[in-house]
């Protein structure tokens, strides 16, 4: 008797959880945006992309002249080595060891600081492309806004991708 009871209470609440899900579900308005194809279209990517290569120039042009300067000594080792002294081959060892040190010194000081920069543009680009995604959510009525990766097939009309960018694209 116990059981007949329990199961007609659980038939009883799994039918009502049943019809309670029915009568709340609405109509969801979703749109997708691919965020990568959104950076890769705004003009300030380009423009993050000139600043630090103006910024950086001056030490990646060091480092490329100690790279050629390496790269000859080499060259000029192995074309030349059987035809210098112990006490030339020596020197000419010296040097490149001080230039390949030297290389050591600037080249990972200069990628640490280029990749640095490069995510605290990016991060000030994804806070604009973040605020641009809420803004139009809210416009449009949105209720899910999804990254176009998370969808296997996606029709174009949920798409916003190009409204964000036009709406970063107005943003300084």
């Amino acid at each position: 008797m116990f059981k007949q009871s329990l199961a007609k209470t659980a038939l009883v609440l799994m039918a009502g959880l049943l019809m309670a899900g029915t009568v709340a579900a609405k109509e969801m308005k979703i749109g997708l945006v691919d965020v990568q194809a959104i950076v890769a279209q705004l003009p300030q990517t380009t423009s993050i992309q000139n600043t630090l290569k103006a910024e950086f120039e001056g030490r990646i042009a060091e480092v490329q002249k100690l790279e050629k300067d390496i790269a000859f000594n080499q060259e000029k080792l192995k074309r030349d080595g059987a035809t210098m002294n112990d006490q030339q081959k020596k020197t000419l060892q010296g040097e490149m060891e001080k230039q390949m040190r030297s290389y050591e010194q600037l080249a990972r000081p200069l990628d640490e600081d280029y990749r640095k920069r490069q995510a605290e543009e990016r991060n000030k680009l994804m806070g604009l492309v973040k605020t641009a995604i809420d803004a139009i959510a809210k416009k449009d009525n949105y209720d899910l806004i999804l990254n176009a990766q998370a969808g296997v097939f996606v029709k174009p009309e949920y798409d916003i991708s190009n409204a964000v960018v036009a709406q970063v694209s107005k943003a300084k």
